[in-house]
């Protein structure tokens, strides 16, 4: 009887303590991502009026025969010069964009965490298992002073083709989505994807690898992990 109690009180006392390591997972996970927000959102980010921008693409002038003899470099000299002045415009443009953000720090989906486990490998660090896989929330009120953007929640937003301008684009700036952080053992390097969406079709994923350096978190390196 003694000895059952002693193993419940081990079991019990695991628990505890394997709880309270998810918790401070989750903590450590909450003030990175309040400190790192609004440069990872800048790091990742396109500016659509620049991204979506395309220039014009020249008439090609056909013979009687269909075969390309040339272009009509006239009428394409006129538009290239408005699309390069109106570039230049663009480029100064200082007017807040707005991003939809995903409530959610999600739980990367399998693809993602492939991803970053391959990623832990190549540096020949061991992921920490015990991480807390709770998916939490993001508090944009904390960001609303900002002098480069303004952030509202996907939700606010209405649902379905309302999003939408007539040519397809969303009505804001795009949206961006932040997953759960992946810590190696000893919690000195993590590793999250970051994903941007510039239209319902249209879109980048990033992996986004930070380091604890003097004791404050901060972005060592991003790469792209897909683009659509």
């Amino acid at each position: 009887m003694r000895k059952l109690k002693i193993i419940f009180t081990i079991i019990i006392s695991f628990a505890i303590l394997s709880c309270e390591k998810r918790n401070s997972s989750l903590e450590i996970e909450k003030e990175i991502i309040n400190n790192l927000f609004v440069e990872m959102v800048d790091s990742i980010h396109k500016d659509p009026r620049i991204y979506l921008t395309f220039p014009p693409n020249p008439d090609i002038i056909y013979d009687q025969k269909g075969n390309k003899i040339g272009v009509d470099s006239t009428e394409y000299k006129i538009e290239i010069i408005k699309y390069n002045n109106d570039e230049e415009l663009r480029k100064k443009d200082t007017s807040k964009l707005l991003f939809g953000v995903s409530e959610k720090i999600y739980r990367p989906s399998e693809y993602e965490y492939k991803s970053i486990e391959s990623y832990f490998k190549t540096l020949k660090l061991q992921i920490d298992t015990t991480s807390n896989s709770t998916e939490s929330k993001i508090d944009l009120e904390q960001f609303k002073n900002n002098k480069k953007f303004r952030f509202k929640y996907l939700s606010e937003f209405p649902i379905g083709a309302n999003i939408l301008n007539n040519d397809g684009t969303f009505k804001f700036s795009g949206g961006i989505a932040f997953s759960k952080i992946i810590f190696d053992e000893r919690k000195q390097i993590g590793i999250l994807c970051g994903n941007y969406l510039c239209e319902p079709r249209c879109g980048i994923g990033y992996l986004i690898i930070i380091k604890k350096i003097n004791n404050k978190w901060k972005i060592k390196k991003i790469e792209r992990t897909w683009q659509s």
